[in-house]
This record gives C-alpha cells, sequence and structure tokens, in this order.
C-alpha cells in the first residue's frame, strides 16, 4: 500500500472515530445555536402526567444506552403556565465520551396528547458540526422509551438529510 493511500485510509478512520455512531446520525446541525444543538417537538398519545413518569424513570436508569444522567426536574402544573414539567439531563457520547445536555419541556394538549419540546447542545466549546449526535441523543432516547403513536417534528437545528444546515 502506497505511503498516501495509508495517509487517507488513517484520515478516513480519524474522521469515522469523531463521528456520531449510527442508527440517527443523519440530521447533522452546524452552528445553529453557536454550538451544535436540535431542536424536536415529540408528540406522545397519552397525559403529560404519564409522558414525565416515563420520561424521569427511563432517565434515572440511564436511558436507552445507559449514557444518559437525569440532573432534574420540575413539576409546574401548579402553576398558570402552558408547560406542565421540565427535566434536564446529559448524555456522554459513545467514542470520546463527550457530554451533551438535554432539556425537556412537557405540554398538555389535552388529556391524552402531550408535546414535547426536546432540546439537545454540545457542551464541548467549539463543537460547531455535530455530525447529528444532537438529533441522535433526542431521537434515541425517544425510541427508548417504549412508546407508540409519537410523532417527531424537528423545530431548529438537525435539518433532514435532504436539507443541508446552511451557514451564515
Amino acid at each position: 500500500m502506497s505511503s498516501a493511500l495509508r495517509v487517507v485510509v488513517l484520515l478516513v478512520a480519524l474522521l469515522a472515530a469523531e463521528c456520531c455512531q449510527p442508527p440517527d446520525c443523519d440530521h447533522v446541525d452546524c452552528g445553529t445555536c453557536g454550538n451544535a444543538c436540535c431542536i424536536l417537538n415529540v408528540t406522545f398519545p397519552m397525559s403529560a402526567s404519564k409522558v414525565f413518569d416515563v420520561m424521569t424513570k427511563n432517565l434515572k436508569s440511564g436511558g436507552d444506552d445507559g449514557r444518559y444522567t437525569f440532573i432534574g426536574s420540575e413539576d409546574m402544573t401548579h402553576y398558570n403556565m402552558s408547560a406542565k414539567y421540565i427535566i434536564q439531563s446529559n448524555h456522554m457520547t459513545l467514542v470520546h465520551h463527550y457530554n451533551d445536555t438535554q432539556n425537556f419541556v412537557l405540554y398538555a394538549d389535552s388529556d391524552m396528547a402531550t408535546t414535547v419540546r426536546a432540546f439537545s447542545i454540545s457542551k464541548i466549546y467549539g463543537a460547531y458540526c455535530d455530525y447529528g449526535q444532537n438529533y441522535k441523543n433526542l431521537v434515541g432516547y425517544v425510541k427508548g422509551l417504549g412508546a407508540e403513536g409519537y410523532k417527531v417534528v424537528p423545530v431548529m437545528g438537525c435539518p433532514p438529510p435532504h436539507q443541508p444546515a446552511k451557514e451564515l
């Protein structure tokens, strides 16, 4: 193998090590929130209190991949606000053990429908592009809840693969 080919193979291997580990790495964000981030609306066909219970229990047990850390939550139902619950967690990435922060705000659409505004941001300074990691943090977590009938809608950052990330 020529030395030029070896350098190319090494560079590809290093780049792969920096990337999000599939699946769900196809919504790459570049600097939407200064650093890379992702905001999704996730609608569940269940009450806000049920979604809150399922989410907090799951985060307290490490989430779907065991690398989520529950930071805290707040029951806001006693306030006259549209937000009913808030939750915060951290997620440690698989390869380099970077930490990302997730914030979840739960809104009761009705007695049996809840929208969760889910937000993930890369915590490391200079994480301009995330290789899809923040989207994966949120979508992987939601999939790991085992809920049925939910709907995911990207709100900001993490554009679908057919819409490349916009740079200013």
